[in-house]
Parts: C-alpha cells; structure tokens; sequence
C-alpha cells in the first residue's frame, strides 16, 4: 500500500554524525555495536566474506527473506526507527514459525540514503535487537550500500525445524479443520488510521492505540508454532498471514488443490476492532477477511486431531486458536454467513504488490 514520502529532515532535525564522515566500515562497526544477542553456534559472524555457523544436529535448516521500501511498506511519519526495526525482524519470524521452525540467525542489506541521520540507525538498530533478544536471532552479517532516495531493507534469516515437523502449505486435505491464531483485522483498521490522520475518528484514544500498535509492532506466533510442532497433531498445512485471510487461504488451497468453506460467524475479531469499526461505519468482518499484516497463523488440522487440540489447550502457548471452517474437496472459498447464506469467493481479497486490491 504506497505511501507519499516525507523529508527525513522533518524527522530527525539534528543528525548526530554524517554518514560521509562515518563511513561504510564505520557504519558497520557502530551498528555492530547495537547488537548484544550472541550464539555458541556463531563460529565467524559480522566482518567476513560469510558467516560461519555449526550446524550438526540434524535437522533441517529454513530460510526465508523479506524486503521493505520506503513509500511501499512504511512511512517514516508513523514508524518510529524502533518500530520499524522491530518490524524488519517479526515479519521474517512469523515466516519461520510458519513451518514450524525455531529462527536461529540473520543476515540484513540496508540501502541508505545520503540524507539518512546516523541517530535514526541507531534507533531502528535498537529496534533490531530487541527483537533479537526477545526472540532469540543472532544478527551475524549484512550489506550496507547507498540508495539514491528511499530507504531499503532486506533481512534473510535462516531457521531450523525437525524433520518430521516442517509445515508446509500442500498438505491440507478435504474434511482437514481450518484453524486461526489471535484476531484478524486489527492491523489493518490501524493502517487505515494512520494513512487518514486527518480524519476525525470516532472512539477512544485507547482503542485507537490499540489497532495502530498491532500494525507497528506486530507479534510473530513463534510460542504457537513451537508448541504445535513439539505436539503429536497433525498439522496438515500453514501459513502465516501477511497479505489478509482470503488470499493467503488461497495459497493453500492452490498447492492442496483443494476449496474451504469459512463460517462468517466463527471469525476471530478483538473488542476493539468491534467497537472501532462499529462506531465509525466500517465492517470489521471485511477487515478480518481480507485485511493484511495480522502475522497470525493460519492452520490446517486432520479432523481426528480436533479433540485433542482443544484437550491439550493451545493456550499453553499464550496465544487463543479459533476453527473457522473446513477444508473441501470442492475448490474455491465459500463464506457461510451469519444467517446460512453461501457467498463464493471468485478470487481471493488481501493485498498484492502489483494489482493493489484483489
């Protein structure tokens, strides 16, 4: 979703050091200095060609990447430096957890540009490592290059999981429980928000933080992941959810070959979004269904396992699953209503990079 841009001068009026002055060596070895996480699995990290891990335990390594453009994916307004170097992390985790996997360590390219302060590095380096800390990731080498207007961010991290315990998204299969984590929709009324600050919002100040907070400093599912994959049910698929429910349901259900049907009633939506949208003329169900950047879990489950998944209680993990439907040998997505009126989804709604809305 773009954004305009905004002078960096605005935001950060008295730079602490230039970057000219610094140098890309500099540069490195300050932002080094942020990073306080350290792993006994490190044998060479930041200031080589490559990193250097040991790895002998035999399971299988994962690895995802994820870009962030200025005017694309942030604004400068409403990210805070933390914010966003909380964010560059939680995304790449909430990956991993998607296939079941532990994030172990971290590579990242930062294209700066010339009229980047040095204190807003080392703020969204501060960003980096709590998320490291929290979580656990060794940030063990990077790039730094210039970049001619926008601020770009790449971050690679590479993960472990069991072999018998990878979740992939091909494996649902027709009668499988569709399953999600947390609330959906919240992030997107906050990104809403944010882009129409002009606007005179309805509701409380506190409800208002609340849906903005879930899209500034999102909260990867790692602790539900880790428990699912250490449990004896059978996870049949997952992904995690970036691009709204619809469409990365959709990513399942083409590798599966295979259609879902949704309960519109069985969505889980928090107490704020409920009451934000309702007092401001907006459908929280359109926002939990096709609504992006919740970074919640979105699981398959053999019908078998259904019981057991409520007797062993997920909660263990800190974090409510709720079934929202059921796979189908029928493809497509279907929404039963509230009232028992089927709505079939044609194509998928959630954002796409290069066609906007769906």
């Amino acid at each position: 979703m773009p954004w305009r841009g905004t002078s960096l001068k605005k935001v950060f009026k008295q730079p602490v050091m230039d970057l000219s002055k610094l140098g890309e060596f500099g540069l490195i070895s300050r932002l080094q200095s942020h990073l306080k996480y350290r792993s006994p699995q490190v044998i060479q990290g930041i200031g080589d060609d490559c990193a250097v891990l040991s790895l002998d335990n035999g399971n299988y390594q994962v690895l995802t990447t994820d870009a962030l453009v200025e005017t694309v994916h942030f604004n400068l307004k409403t990210h805070t430096p933390e914010q966003l170097g909380w964010k560059t992390m939680a995304v790449n985790i909430s990956d991993i957890a998607a296939m079941g996997g532990e994030p172990k360590f971290a590579v990242i390219s930062v294209g700066i540009p010339s009229s980047l302060p040095v204190d807003f590095l080392d703020r969204f380096y501060k960003g980096l490592n709590q998320a490291s800390v929290k979580y656990k990731v060794a940030l063990i080498g990077g790039d730094t290059v210039a970049s001619p207007k926008h601020l770009f961010i790449n971050l690679a991290l590479l993960g472990e999981t069991r072999k018998k315990k990878v979740f992939v998204r091909s494996g649902a299969r027709p009668g499988d429980r569709i399953f999600v984590t947390g609330t959906l929709g919240d992030s997107a009324l906050g990104l809403k928000i944010l882009q129409s600050s002009k606007k005179k919002w309805k509701g409380s100040e506190a409800l208002r933080k609340k849906l903005i907070q879930r899209h500034l400093k999102p909260e990867p599912r790692l602790a539900v992941a880790n428990w699912l994959a250490k449990s004896k049910l059978k996870v049949t698929s997952m992904i995690d959810i970036s691009d709204g429910l619809t469409q990365d349901l959709g990513h399942i259900l083409k590798a599966g070959k295979v259609g879902a049907e949704l309960q519109e009633a069985d969505l889980p939506i928090s107490k704020p979004l409920a009451k934000y949208s309702l007092i401001n003329s907006l459908s929280a169900f359109e926002l939990a269904l096709s609504g992006g950047e919740d970074y919640e879990l979105l699981f398959t489950l053999a019908p078998e396992d259904v019981i057991s998944l409520g007797i062993e209680s997920i909660n263990k993990a800190d974090q409510p699953v709720t079934q929202i439907g059921v796979i189908t040998a029928r493809k497509g997505i279907r929404l039963i209503s509230k009232t028992g009126r089927t709505k079939t989804l044609h194509r998928p709604m959630g954002f796409n990079h290069f066609k906007g809305k769906a």
